[in-house]
């Protein structure tokens, strides 16, 4: 939630992006005649914070380049890109004045809340600059360690507002017990078998090899459903896991059939090596939660993000796998259901309410993902608002000279 992750997001892209091929610019050094980008609500804008808004907003332009490329753009290519029908520099500088809004539109908040950062928030931001500034992509291009502080701690401030307005037994957010209902509501618990029902070349299997491995799959499930309490059955799940995977290796072994696989379940406990635990004395080792599916992804101090790209077989097949399981498939029940073509699933859906302890599925990370998942639009809506209403003043000389293809966008690849 803190504004640190736009940081490191803007410096993974441009290390992502492949090198344009080009010399990069000298440093950059803000001159007295522009070293106020603009003006917003009366808060003067420093020209580091313009151009750290900037190579953020440049990560934004390489991910929608992405999108309709299908690989990762170098810098010219994303330079001679069109973005939402606009030119990518024009774009980008659009998106940083958002930026620029939303950063006073906190600031405002803030202040007007009367909000103090703790001794602790405080040294964290003094250990966030520090390392911030080891950073070539910022120092190379002119920011310097006040407009650094100011964006590490506007991510302190935005999360405060947030649970000010948002959080626990507030006045637009909720009690604990609602929140838990709606974390009940949204939340599943699951654990599954991957059946690959393709051989190594990834071509289905034989008539006869398929009608064996479907006898196994429903022998398997009769075999959990006979099993009377809820932990039972979550250890015959992890028992015939293990029979599957040596059930596999050996029609791999034989040239008979499917290739040695395991679960694809995330696990909550796995080997140094990060493949599945499988032979384990805890019930939910191989488990993992399902949240129900919506069509924004929230996050706070940003713009929801809705997917308007085609989706494809894969994302479809996600969506009806997971409006299954919160609309029809039942409590401890196993079920088979074939997700695709190449993979069925042997599915089993746990009790979320007997896990709601706070040293397990209710911790205080999980209380502040859920608030931010219930509240999160709702935050967004309230500060664009503000920031939307706030006056504008560019310093045409800033916006010249910071323009975004003039900023060394590969500083620290070589």
């Amino acid at each position: 939630m803190k504004n640190l992750k736009k940081l490191i997001a803007a410096g993974a892209a441009v290390v992502l992006a492949a090198t344009a091929g080009c010399s990069a610019p000298s440093a950059l050094t803000i001159g007295s005649g522009t070293k106020t980008a603009m003006t917003i609500d009366g808060y003067e804008i420093p020209a580091g914070i313009f151009i750290y808004n900037e190579i953020y907003a440049y990560n934004d332009a390489v991910s929608k380049v992405y999108t309709d490329t299908g690989s990762y753009p170098t810098v010219e290519q994303v330079e001679k890109a069109t973005i939402e029908s606009k030119d990518a520099a024009d774009w980008i500088q659009e998106q940083a004045i958002k930026y620029c809004r939303d950063f006073v539109a906190a600031e405002r908040e803030f202040e007007k809340i009367g909000g103090k950062l703790t001794d602790e928030e405080l040294k964290e931001i003094d250990t966030t600059v520090e390392s911030a500034l080891e950073n070539e992509l910022l120092t190379e291009n002119g920011i310097g360690e006040e407009s650094v502080r100011k964006m590490v701690t506007s991510g302190y401030k935005i999360d405060y507002i947030f649970k000010y307005h948002y959080g626990l037994d507030t006045e637009k957010g909720c009690t604990e017990d609602e929140l838990k209902e709606y974390f009940i509501e949204n939340t599943a618990r699951i654990k599954n078998i991957s059946i690959k029902t393709t051989d190594a070349d990834s071509n289905p299997l034989g008539e006869d090899e398929k009608r064996k491995l479907d006898a196994k799959v429903k022998e398997w499930v009769k075999e959990i459903n006979a099993e009377s309490s809820e932990l039972g059955k979550m250890h015959k799940m992890d028992e015939i896991q293990k029979e599957y995977t040596d059930y596999a290796a050996q029609m791999t072994a034989t040239g008979t059939g499917t290739t040695t696989t395991t679960t694809t379940t995330t696990t909550t406990a796995a080997t140094s090596d990060g493949t599945a635990t499988t032979t384990t004395t805890d019930p939910y080792a191989n488990e993992k939660t399902v949240t129900k599916y919506t069509t924004t992804t929230v996050a706070v101090g940003d713009a929801a993000v809705v997917t308007t790209a085609a989706e494809t077989d894969a994302e479809k097949n996600e969506k009806k796998l997971n409006d299954m399981i919160f609309n029809d498939l039942k409590e401890n029940e196993a079920i088979v259901y074939e997700y695709s073509d190449s993979i069925t699933y042997i599915l089993l859906k746990g009790d979320i309410k007997t896990r709601m302890t706070d040293d397990d599925l209710w911790s205080e990370d999980v209380i502040e993902n859920t608030l931010v998942k219930r509240y999160g639009n709702d935050y967004n809506d309230m500060m664009k608002s503000m920031a939307e209403s706030f006056s504008l003043d560019k310093n045409q000389r800033a916006f010249r000279r910071y323009a975004p293809f003039k900023l060394d966008l590969e500083a620290g690849m070589q």
